[in-house]
Parts: C-alpha cells; structure tokens; sequence
C-alpha cells in the first residue's frame, strides 16, 4: 500500500509540474554513452560522453565528457564527485567551453520492488575563463532529485524522475534578482532495458520547464543513453 500511495503522489507531481509552464518551447535529443569500471567493491569509476540536440533536432547545443567517481559509504549511501568539460554551441561560429564541478549525496530505499532514491548535488561551473570578463566567476547550484524505478521485471526496468534545481549564485543572468530560489524542473518517464551483466540500454522522455524567472522555456527531449561496464 505503502508503495503504492508513493507512485500517485509522484504521477501526479510529474504531470503538474510538466504541464504548468507557459514559455518559450523546443525540442531535441540527448544521446549518452556511459563507461562504468569496478576498481574496488566501494569504488567505481564513470566516464559519459553526451551529445545534445536542439531547435527542433535541427542544430548541435552541446558536447560534454563528465569523468567521476562512486565511492559507496553503505548499502544504500553513496557520494560522487565529478568533473564534466562542456563544449555549448554558440548562435555565431565557435563553442563556449565551460568547466563544471560536482559533488552528489544520494540515499536510496528499496521498499517491495519499488527503489525510491534521492540524490543532492551541489555543482560550480566558470565558462568561457580567459575570454569573458566575468568567466572566472562561478555559477553555483543545488539539484534535488528523486527517483522510483520499479525492478518487478527480469531485464526491463521502468523508472520516473523529478529534480528541482535551486540558483545560489548565477553571476552572468538575470542575478542577483534570481538568486536563492527554485527556477527549474525536470520530470523525466523512461525505460532501463538489460541486455546482459556488462550491457544496457535506457530509453526516456524528459520535460525540463523553467518559472519564476525572464525568457521562461520549456524542452521536451527524447533521450538514449547506452552503458558499458568492464
């Protein structure tokens, strides 16, 4: 019972939240390729290469390497800190690199064949460093997200999402007015399929919806994500 009051609550948060935002919309695709590496029992190491699609599918937003590790505290705590290099498209030729740091807490509870984890990330990212007057000036960022997946089957795994992103600082938008408050979601249905101990696929649908702030948008991104573990 208990499971299930879990899952409504989170259905209906998922479809509130992605059905609120009145903005500016767009589509795209996000395609992921996830290395993961056993070094020790509490310790993995991760590496992801993601390319993102936007306007529609139409044009390249953005490349990033993300290279982390997990280091498992208990059965069910973990921490991750993590490195991602991003390379963002510029409307006129050339990329805006941009430099991320990150640190996740994330706890999770497995109750009858339902997993429930929450994870916490704090993340400060400079960009363009040498070439923008206020490059070197850290953005900062808290991410609260939630998850259930639902491990009732063999090798298919159904899961949903929701994170709120909270702005601490943000030194090159519309700050300090949007300083220390909530302006972002992302809900998120998809598919982990298992193809084999070493191999999967996970195949989902993300809405991220931005409020409370100006030039609001909405994406709806069809994402594919393909993990290898040696």
């Amino acid at each position: 019972m208990l499971s299930k009051t879990i899952i409504c609550c989170f259905f209906v948060m998922f479809f509130w939240w992605g059905g609120s935002a009145q903005n500016t919309k767009d589509a795209g695709s996000w395609i992921t390729f996830s290395l993961q590496k056993t070094i020790t029992k509490k310790i993995n190491l991760a590496i992801d290469q993601e390319l993102r699609l936007k306007e529609n599918f139409q044009r390249v937003n953005l490349f990033y390497t993300n290279i982390g590790i997990d280091y498992k505290i208990s059965k069910n705590i973990k921490i991750s800190p993590s490195y991602r290099s991003i390379q963002k498209k510029r409307f006129e030729p050339g990329f805006s690199y941009r430099h991320r740091f990150m640190l996740d807490v994330t706890l999770k509870k497995k109750i009858s064949s339902i997993t429930l984890s929450e994870r916490v990330r704090y993340q400060a990212e400079v960009q363009d460093y040498f070439s923008s007057r206020k490059g070197y000036i850290p953005e900062h960022y808290l991410r609260f997200k939630t998850d259930l997946k639902c491990n009732a089957l063999d090798k298919i795994t159904p899961y949903i999402s929701c994170e709120l992103r909270y702005q601490l600082t943000a030194p090159r938008g519309d700050d300090p007015f949007y300083n220390y408050g909530f302006h972002r979601v992302r809900n998120v249905a998809g598919i982990e399929y298992k193809i084999n101990d070493n191999n999967s696929l996970n195949l989902y649908y993300l809405i991220q919806s931005e409020f409370d702030i100006s030039n609001k948008e909405s994406i709806y991104i069809v994402g594919l994500g393909y993990n290898l573990s040696i």
